[in-house]
């Protein structure tokens, strides 16, 4: 087997390494900072910006979960009026991903909507972008893709280039710590979801398979005691860096169909994306069972859960149950009223990558078992 690898141009990982951000910014000038709303409230926040005071640097915060283009669009309009030549965002997915994609679009014309619905497409490489994550699931720092809202048509998409990949990704633990329990819970949850969907991917390999198992010792082990215990800098290390291992294997292989369908849902009905993951578990899993029971036992043998298929999806269950994190949708009213625009708008590359293939039939009757 063949394969090629995109990455980050550099990728740093370590307690404090935010603090030494701006050794790496060698080129930069004009920084604007688009950061977490939680996150400039932070001691951390204060510190990374006193790091960085021989630049001028532009604050831009707000950013609204599962970003809205109107986010990027005010993003981008600060980026073009003070003319940066550097984004660096510091927050969780939707943070990194609302200034991935403006990094992309500041040096062109038009507005998101225009990238997005594809009337404009991206021809290359936009201003130097520097992603920092203070949550230990998305992944957003070393994709090559923004994931967006339309709150117009609520579709939720990627706006992707090959460029739109990071140049340095900063992942410090310690950036992590301020989180409450409720986001590390789902933000790990996605974390781990991407890292057992990267095995099963038919683009996954020996190479992103070994990513795919250590993230998830890690993310399994640790889970619990981060979301119990927030100042735990040991378990926050270890949930980091499975992050990044998960990330750095499903941005090569893709993912499936609880992505593919977690999009769709989370947009109508405006639920946390790691939590409309971990609901999709087990009928995704039993979907997949007849192609994937093989993997599936190897998760549970790595993870110490036991050593069959049942056994991973039972200790799937009872790891969402014990972080409080419920496994239906009967909270956010999924009703078969929303079945047509789900099954219309699930057809990504998640979708097309599930190991066993869901018809329109199939998808109905996966999301009869969710209401």
């Amino acid at each position: 087997m063949s394969y090629a690898l995109t990455y980050p141009g550099k990728i740093v990982f370590g307690p404090g390494e935010s603090l030494q951000l701006s050794r790496y910014l060698t080129s930069s000038r004009k920084i604007l900072l688009v950061a977490g709303s939680h996150f400039v409230q932070t001691a951390d926040f204060q510190a990374l910006t006193d790091s960085l005071r021989d630049f001028e640097v532009y604050l831009e915060s707000g950013i609204k979960a599962e970003p809205p283009l109107e986010d990027v669009d005010r993003v981008v309009a600060a980026g073009r009026f003070f003319g940066v030549d550097t984004v660096v965002a510091v927050g969780g997915g939707s943070v990194i991903d609302c200034a991935k994609a403006a990094a992309a679009l500041i040096p062109l014309d038009g507005c998101c909507a225009d990238y997005f619905i594809g009337t404009k497409t991206i021809p290359g490489k936009g201003l130097f972008f520097a992603a920092l994550p203070t949550t230990a699931g998305t992944g957003a720092e070393i994709t090559n893709n923004a994931v967006l809202t339309d709150t117009a048509t609520k579709i939720k998409k990627s706006l992707r280039h090959p460029s739109m990949v990071a140049d340095l990704a900063v992942c410090d633990p310690c950036l992590t710590v301020s989180g409450p329990a409720s986001l590390t819970a789902a933000s790990g949850l996605d974390a781990f979801v991407q890292a057992f969907e990267s095995c099963t991917s038919p683009k996954a390999n020996d190479f992103t398979r070994n990513l795919s198992y250590a993230a998830i010792r890690k993310i399994s082990g640790n889970l619990e005691k981060a979301c119990h215990n927030g100042s735990d800098l040991e378990a926050r290390t270890a949930m980091a860096e499975g992050s990044m291992f998960s990330a750095m294997a499903f941005s090569q292989t893709g993912l499936g169909a609880i992505h593919g369908l977690a999009h769709p849902i989370g947009s109508l009905l405006h639920v946390p994306h790691g939590k409309a993951c971990a609901a999709l578990i087990p009928a995704v899993v039993e979907w997949n069972l007849p192609l994937c029971r093989d993997i599936y036992a190897e998760i549970a043998k790595q993870c110490a859960w036991g050593d069959t298929a049942e056994d991973f999806l039972k200790e799937c269950c009872r790891l969402c149950s014990a972080l409080n994190v419920e496994l239906h949708f009967a909270a956010y009213g999924l009703n078969e009223d929303h079945f047509d625009f789900i099954v219309k708008n699930c057809r990504s590359a998640s979708m097309n990558l599930n190991p066993r293939p869901m018809t329109d039939d199939d998808v109905r009757a996966l999301l009869k078992k969710l209401v």
